[in-house]
């Protein structure tokens, strides 16, 4: 291989180059997400199953149940003690905080979260390396592709926009019960 595919394939110019496949919303420009909503296949399934007393990450438009608390009236300053707390907190750098604040009340919380294992979070609220599962109060459940999305689960914007692709990643449900 001469010197100039060398330079051209170094790890360096690869980096430099748009990577299209991490853009998982297709065009940015179009669609622009402060905040998210839960895909329906997803909340149809949880509000069967749980009774939700508060959503932790709503906005006043994207709201899923009646009380809620947005960014400006935080979840994180608030006493979830006998809640039940749906808590999407996605493409939000405070995903362990809210995890963390969890595990501090009795209360029952459901995360929809990327299924992000190598997260420091996942490993010291909801698995036990030593016995190889999860944690005695923690169901983890791996959400799998949704056979008729083939663009991945759709998240629209608050004014129910939705993008071309959905959200490719892998995403998990995480049901932590404090009581």
């Amino acid at each position: 291989m001469d010197n100039n595919k060398r330079k051209k394939m170094n790890h360096y110019n690869i980096l430099k180059k748009p990577i299209k496949a991490l853009n998982t919303y297709g065009k940015t420009s179009n669609l622009k997400m402060k905040y998210i909503r839960t895909p329906k296949e997803i909340w149809s399934r949880l509000k069967k199953e749980f009774k939700f007393t508060v959503d932790a990450c709503a906005s006043d438009k994207n709201h899923l149940v009646d009380r809620y608390w947005t960014a400006e009236d935080s979840a994180l300053d608030k006493n979830w003690d006998n809640e039940i707390v749906y808590c999407h907190p996605m493409y939000d750098t405070k995903i362990p905080k809210f995890v963390e604040k969890a595990f501090k009340h009795k209360c029952v919380t459901v995360f929809l979260l990327p299924a992000s294992t190598n997260a420091v979070y996942f490993h010291k609220y909801f698995w036990c390396s030593k016995h190889c599962r999860s944690r005695e109060s923690v169901i983890i459940e791996f959400l799998p592709k949704p056979k008729d999305l083939q663009k991945g689960y759709l998240m629209g914007d608050d004014d129910n926009n939705m993008p071309d692709r959905g959200y490719l990643r892998p995403l998990m449900l995480v049901k932590v019960d404090n009581r």
